[in-house]
């Protein structure tokens, strides 16, 4: 039995995309980063200090915790300190001397990455301005007052080798102040938020930088004191001969340094791809040894674990710059091949239980125009229980229009042939939109990754089913409430549980539609308290309907960063 529990205001983002012209986001961009640099010309002296700690509890055992402390009087006359459980760096620069001083042999990855974005969101600024230029752009619109609430900027670097290609994908996220929220590529980027003034500039106070996260926290950010005279001195006898430095190097480079070994035993798997790749980026430390492998990215992630031990045995020969050892960030790609293990019970792949829960279970499948009416019980803004009403009228696939009423808001999206149309209006239209997607939650195949999904074998309420989960999963089972999103099928191939959100939603008290078994009910749960209800009232033919039925004036809509069908 579910605990009853007020209906729960469910709020998703409504995304519109459109192109906007390149040269002028590359001025977004470079205002938007200059804005939140502190380590440039023209910056007050400042006294920068900050915390480091896993973001999620799940990684609080990975030892990622310590302080980023920063000195700076200009460009290049500076102090900083960074320090964590196993090491602790001093450096101090003044004008063309560089002074060092370690207690550890190497510096992680997710420290030093901390401590760059922290003061230089973007470092390699000049080089990303070049790529914007010739980058996918969209704009997010707000459905509600169709304003522009973000900016997404993203592009794709070739990478790998001649046997082994590979990709490297980079993007800017701007919000709807100009502010910077994202921003990542090989090597750097991060989230930032918090944003406060300083002399002029906007500055985070909130960074989340590497794989596993970490979330840096600036607890101080004040002008510089007066400082001791020799605070700044890079003359000091006492510094270390060989300072650490850590270089950027691209895969072809990495493998020159690769030194022999064993081929890879792959374990065999009872679902997903034979073949592939695994790939990930690396930091080797100054004596060849592989010290930080990142997130793992592969064609089958039953080989995910396989995958980065592998990558942690690898040994290469030094990497030597300018006569000194240094430590090396790139990436790394692995071909694997394996087999089906003898007496396991063997799974399609995600896309074929996808496209047969289509096809069982949603009236379009059945080829007969119909009308179909539901009713819904939510929360409102002031917090009580309020209905609302969707309909769905589908003549062919490309003669649609689905629409729902909640309060004084109103949501539509259609299509008439080719083109495509939206329309929200109202301060609810982002519920009338998570309505659309309960009801039809399964993800387009031109938006899935095969790679991505895990599927075993479950129960939902008793009943043999299979899950088809993607994200993350914790050892006890829970799913995480923003990665994880999962779809339960029954033996006919029937959607009779999805999760994406953290919500859950169950779908029951099936009805035959020309062959097809849709849903009569669907309760929405959060924490297995009910969040929203949602019942089919009817379904009929739906009669003669004028072709302008499907269109809507001046609301054109190009359907991309959703998952969503229709």
């Amino acid at each position: 039995m579910f605990r009853q529990s007020p209906f729960l205001l469910v709020v998703v983002v409504v995304l519109s995309p459109r192109l906007t012209h390149a040269e002028g986001v590359a001025g977004q961009v470079k205002k938007a980063v200059e804005r939140c640099t502190l380590d440039q010309p023209g910056t007050a002296p400042f006294h920068l200090k900050a915390t480091v700690m896993p973001t999620f509890d799940r990684d609080t055992g990975s030892g990622r915790t310590g302080q980023v402390e920063i000195w700076w009087a200009s460009p290049t006359r500076w102090r900083r300190e960074v320090q964590s459980a196993e090491f602790h760096q001093t450096e101090i620069v003044d004008s063309t001397h560089d002074w060092q001083k370690n207690d550890g042999d190497y510096l992680p990855e997710w420290l030093r990455q901390t401590e760059v974005e922290l003061i230089k969101p973007v470092p390699p600024l000049s080089e990303v301005l070049q790529q914007v230029k010739s980058a996918e752009v969209h704009n997010f619109v707000n459905p509600a007052n169709r304003s522009v609430s973000q900016v997404s900027i993203s592009w794709v670097t070739n990478t790998g080798t001649t046997e082994d290609h590979n990709i490297s994908r980079s993007s800017i996220l701007l919000g709807s102040t100009g502010l910077l929220l994202y921003a990542g590529g090989l090597g750097w980027g991060g989230e930032f938020s918090d944003y406060a003034a300083f002399h002029g500039r906007m500055i985070a106070r909130i960074v989340k930088v590497a794989e596993p996260q970490v979330t840096a926290r600036v607890i101080t950010l004040e002008d510089l004191a007066e400082v001791p005279a020799d605070f700044f001195n890079a003359g000091a006898p006492d510094n270390d001969p060989h300072p650490i430095r850590t270089v950027l190097l691209d895969e072809t480079s990495l493998r020159k340094n690769l030194l022999p070994a064993e081929p890879v035993a792959w374990p065999p798997l009872q679902d997903g791809p034979l073949e592939g790749n695994v790939t990930s980026e690396i930091v080797v430390d100054r004596q060849g040894k592989v010290r930080e492998v990142g997130s793992i990215v592969c064609e089958n992630m039953a080989l995910k674990d396989a995958g980065r031990q592998w990558i942690l045995a690898m040994q290469f020969s030094p990497f030597v710059q300018n006569g000194v050892p240094v430590q090396v960030l790139s990436q790394i790609t692995i071909p694997f091949k394996t087999i089906r293990p003898a007496g396991v019970e063997i799974f399609e792949s995600a896309r074929a239980y996808f496209e047969r829960g289509r096809l069982v279970g949603f009236p379009a499948s059945a080829g007969k125009p119909y009308l179909l009416k539901a009713e819904f019980d939510a929360g409102n803004k002031s917090g009580a229980v309020a209905k609302g009403r969707y309909e769905d009228t589908w003549l062919s696939e490309t003669q649609w229009r689905r629409e729902g009423w909640f309060e004084d808001s109103h949501y539509v999206r259609s299509r008439n042939g080719d083109k495509l149309y939206q329309l929200a209006e109202g301060p609810e239209a982002a519920i009338l939109q998570f309505v659309l997607k309960v009801l039809e939650p399964i993800p387009a195949t031109d938006t899935m990754q095969e790679a991505d999904w895990r599927i075993k074998r479950d129960t939902v309420n008793g009943l043999s089913a299979v899950r088809v989960l993607s994200g993350y999963e914790s050892p006890e089972g829970k799913l995480d409430s923003e990665q994880a999103r999962g779809f339960w099928f029954d033996d006919s191939g029937l959607l009779v549980k999805s999760f994406f959100n953290g919500l859950e939603g169950r779908r029951s008290d099936f009805q035959d539609f020309g062959g097809v078994r849709f849903p009569r009910r669907i309760d929405v749960l959060k924490d297995n308290s009910l969040a929203m209800r949602i019942s089919v009232t009817g379904i009929t033919a739906p009669g003669e309907i004028p072709t302008k039925n499907f269109e809507i004036k001046g609301h054109s809509w190009q359907r991309a960063f959703t998952s969503e069908v229709r």
